[in-house]
């Protein structure tokens, strides 16, 4: 299966007119996907409703129908509001408090050991996209990994900064790269290693694809679209139909990434941190209490 445009055959293209039933079916279809999940683009939304036979694979059921029906259903309520999320517009506020109480009860809440500072090696997630970032730190940020968003080929100042890191720091470090699977993403991997060891050579550095991989297309049957061949001179090389990293669904991508991290941390050592931590957090709680008594 692809994401079909309508043939250019001569003949008009017809958009299939469907019945107040047929869209209260696919309302409560939406609604049932939202349970599902905490938070949804609408890209991961539509593929989910594809994966499912509840609309067609195409642009026009993406634009027309998810995109308008969850816009009707999020303002008259029947979906609650933060269930839909678009990672690409952020809203930036200074974070500030109303007393020294508050900051400290924050600070307790928030509060984290860093696991990666006495460790062996380092590891850091890269995605392809702005729009799952939201979702991926969802999964980074307990566990202490950097979430590093490429927007398509890294820049070199990205390439750069990372090649001092490198220089500054011995350790190996393993990047987790999150792609779509097309020509470009499958020629990011390769792409970033080489222009990182440009700047440092002697780097220990490698590079593990966490999604999305062939394999999962076929174990997760991930819905797919034809490859952009025309004008796209990364193609050559790209075997077969393309597949976005929104088709996998959230909860699942960062199950992924989780699992791939968890493999570079030694479990013990995890524990006896995670205990190390909880008991410095009473202790915050406990000078918070104390002054402000």
């Amino acid at each position: 299966m692809n994401i079909a445009t309508p043939a250019l055959s001569g003949m008009p293209y017809k958009r299939h007119r469907r019945s107040k039933s047929e869209i209260e079916t696919i309302k409560a279809a939406i609604l049932s996907v939202i349970d599902e999940h905490d938070e949804l683009t609408i890209r991961h939304l539509f593929y989910i409703l594809v994966s499912r036979g509840v609309i067609e694979k195409t642009e026009t059921e993406y634009n027309n129908v998810v995109i308008r029906l969850a816009l009707q259903m999020r303002r008259s309520g029947d979906i609650p509001f933060g269930k839909i999320v678009d990672g690409t517009r952020l809203y930036r506020v200074p974070r500030s408090y109303g007393s020294v109480e508050e900051a400290l009860r924050d600070t307790a809440r928030l509060y984290r050991r860093d696991y990666w500072r006495h460790a062996d090696e380092l590891v850091e997630v890269w995605c392809e996209k702005e729009a799952i970032s939201g979702f991926l730190y969802d999964v980074t940020a307990p566990l202490g990994v950097p979430l590093m968003v490429t927007r398509g080929f890294s820049s070199e100042s990205i390439v750069q900064s990372v090649a001092n890191e490198i220089e500054d720091d011995p350790r190996p470090l393993t990047i987790l790269f999150v792609s779509d699977l097309d020509p470009s993403g499958d020629l990011m991997p390769a792409d970033v290693i080489r222009r990182i060891k440009h700047y440092a050579p002697s780097g220990n550095i490698r590079l593990e694809r966490v999604a999305v991989t062939r394999e999962q297309v076929e174990l997760f049957r991930l819905p797919t679209r034809p490859t952009k061949r025309d004008g796209n001179r990364h193609a050559a090389n790209f075997e077969g139909e393309s597949v976005e990293v929104d088709a996998m669904p959230p909860n699942r991508l960062k199950a992924l990434v989780q699992f791939a991290i968890e493999r570079h941390m030694d479990n013990d050592r995890l524990h006896i941190l995670r205990e190390t931590e909880a008991s410095e957090r009473q202790q915050l709680n406990a000078f918070r209490l104390g002054g402000a008594s």
